[in-house]
């Protein structure tokens, strides 16, 4: 399995490899942090492993910025044919980004994420345990790093400055 996270202690962003036999700690590259492994039993992730969090989602392993850029495109060259009245282009245009769309969609696999601290984790084989993405949690995330963001700001202090 392979853990793309960043470090809580200094923000780094590190991956780790972490072998399913014999689950064992690994670390930021930066600060030297460690972080167990413990979590992760029978090719399944139990818990995050950066983060006490319990809820984690599956999604695609696309960059959601490359997916709309897909789509736009798309709409600006069917827009362009719309314009010309090139109906049939226009409708060539957009079946093809749509099967562009589907073929993405089978070809790409899965990723674990954390809804608390975004860790991702590729590599997994029992992913059915785990549900999508659910708009009710992760708003419930956000909303509670606002909240301790909030009580740090006004605190005086900045999660920074205990470094």
């Amino acid at each position: 399995m392979n853990v793309t996270f960043r470090c809580p202690h200094c923000e780094a962003v590190n991956q780790a490899q972490i072998a399913e036999e014999g689950a064992a700690d690994f670390g930021c590259s930066s600060c030297q942090a460690r972080f167990s492994a413990e979590n992760y039993r029978d090719g399944n992730v139990l818990q995050c492993l950066i983060c006490p969090c319990r809820e984690l989602y599956v999604r695609k392993d696309f960059s959601q910025t490359m997916g709309v850029t897909i789509v736009v495109i798309g709409m600006i060259i069917s827009s362009a044919f719309w314009l010309y009245r090139m109906p049939v282009w226009t409708y060539a245009t957009l079946f093809a980004f749509a099967a562009i769309d589907v073929l993405l969609y089978v070809t790409v696999g899965n990723v674990l994420q954390c809804y608390q601290c975004q860790s991702q984790y590729r590599g997994l084989r029992a992913l059915e345990d785990h549900e999508g993405f659910d708009l009710e949690v992760h708003e419930k995330h956000r909303q509670q790093q606002i909240r301790l963001a909030r009580a740090g700001v006004a605190a005086g202090s900045s999660p920074r400055q205990h470094e």
